[in-house]
């Protein structure tokens, strides 16, 4: 058996594991896999990590989001393989893991991390569901909310670059270095006032067809009803386009997010999931 980092040279082994979803994610800058095969090429296991605060200088941490072995030797000699490769590599201080399933996680507790089990911070509803929100009716909307289709690709730079100083990256990483068309440039909605946005809903259409908002975020006088004209507009081009099965994910990893799903979402609550975490 060998085990090795998942490049694009070799992903195509692991996309059974890992999923189309994960496995597009692995180009991203921040995204790392780790895989497991036997002697005859087969996938035995496979483990992807996102690497948080990267740019911070000494305080990278590691989420820990998907792991699958088809036998225990693999899961331990992943596990052996972050530890003395990526850890350093990538100079992380902490890991934690996230997974649903109790099997998966045993392995990280044997490993050292600490384990328990909580309510996962995603939440998983469809299309047809916020249909039913009454932010997502039908009304009339002002002429500067739009789709970032129509923005330039330097008007949804520069929109970028100001709220990343303004410190607010939605729940990505690597917002700066994700281009417009990573998102729905459909249903992706902004706000612009004297031909710059100063408002944008990034919402991501994954390869599997989930959609997951990733950003929401809005400044300037009108910037609290602005964020609701562009939830609405996001929610209008998303009716137009998907049909109402087609899965929404909605990560609250922030208090933003949290608060918003609370408020639009109350009774949606998010699976159970094990957890745990390591000093490196």
């Amino acid at each position: 058996m060998e085990v090795f980092g998942i490049s694009e040279e070799n992903i195509e082994a692991f996309r059974s594991l890992l999923g189309e979803d994960v496995a597009d994610d692995m180009k991203r800058v921040y995204f790392r896999g780790i895989g497991a095969r036997d002697d005859n090429g087969k996938a035995l296991g496979a483990v992807a990590f996102e690497l948080i605060d990267a740019e911070s200088g000494d305080d990278t941490k590691s989420r820990i989001f998907l792991a699958k072995y088809r036998n225990e030797e693999a899961g331990s000699l992943l596990q052996e393989f972050y530890t003395a490769n990526a850890v350093s590599e990538d100079e992380i201080t902490e890991s934690t893991y996230e997974l649903p399933d109790e099997a998966q996680a045993e392995v990280f507790v044997h490993a050292g991390f600490t384990g328990g089990k909580k309510e996962s911070d995603e939440i998983r509803i469809t299309l047809g569901e916020i249909a039913k929100l009454d932010i997502a009716k039908p009304r009339n909307l002002p002429d500067y909310i739009g789709s970032i289709e129509d923005l330039s690709v330097l008007q949804y730079r520069n929109a970028v670059k100001k709220i990343l100083f303004k410190g607010q990256k939605g729940i990505l990483e690597d917002l700066a270095y994700l281009p417009k068309n990573w998102f729905d440039e459909q249903i992706s909605a902004c706000s612009v006032s004297d031909d710059e946005a100063d408002g944008l809903f990034l919402v991501r259409r994954t390869p599997s067809g989930t959609l997951i908002p990733v950003l929401l975020y809005a400044y300037g006088p009108d910037y609290r009803k602005n964020l609701l004209f562009m939830i609405g507009q996001a929610a209008r081009r998303a009716l137009e386009s998907c049909p109402p099965e087609t899965p929404v994910l909605i990560n609250r990893k922030n208090p933003a997010t949290r608060a918003l799903a609370g408020k639009l979402l109350p009774k949606t609550t998010g699976a159970e999931i094990f957890y745990g975490s390591r000093k490196e």
